[in-house]
C-alpha cells in the first residue's frame, strides 16, 4: 500500500460519507418521513395535480436516497459531477419557484455549497490518487 496516498484516501472516504449522509437525509426526512409543506409548495408551483404530489415527493425522496447511497459504494468522477450539476439545477429551481427560501435560517444555499464543496474536494482527491507519482 502506498502510504503517501493514505491521507487522500481518508479525506475522500470521509467526504463521500458526508455527501451520502446529506443526500440520504434530504430524501428521507423532509420527503419520505414528514413530507414537509415546502416540498408540497414546490410541486404545486410545477402545476402537478394535488392527488399526485405526495407520490412525487416520495419518488424524489427515494431518488435522493438512492443517489446518496451510491456515494457509499462508488468512487467515480462522474458521480461527483452529477451531484454538482444536480445541486446547481435544484438551486435554480428553488430560485425560480421559491425565492424566499434563499434568505431563511435553514436554506438551500448552505446545503448546496457544502455538498458541492465536498464533491469538489472528492474530485481533487480522485485526480491526485489516479495521477502517477513523480519519482
Amino acid at each position: 500500500m502506498n502510504h503517501s496516498h493514505l491521507p487522500l484516501k481518508k479525506i475522500l472516504k470521509f467526504s463521500q460519507l458526508v455527501i451520502a449522509i446529506l443526500w440520504i437525509y434530504q430524501g428521507l426526512i423532509p420527503k419520505l418521513i414528514f413530507q414537509v409543506q415546502d416540498e408540497h409548495y414546490v410541486w404545486q408551483q410545477l402545476n402537478i395535480a394535488a392527488v399526485y404530489i405526495p407520490w412525487m415527493i416520495s419518488l424524489s425522496g427515494l431518488a435522493e436516497i438512492i443517489f446518496g447511497s451510491l456515494f457509499l459504494f462508488l468512487t467515480h468522477k462522474y458521480l461527483h459531477w452529477l451531484s454538482i450539476i444536480s445541486l446547481i439545477g435544484l438551486f435554480i429551481c428553488v430560485l425560480l419557484i421559491y425565492p424566499d427560501q434563499i434568505y431563511q435560517a435553514f436554506n438551500p444555499v448552505v446545503m448546496n455549497i457544502a455538498l458541492g464543496s465536498l464533491s469538489l474536494i472528492s474530485l481533487w482527491c480522485i485526480d491526485a490518487l489516479q495521477s502517477p507519482k513523480p519519482e
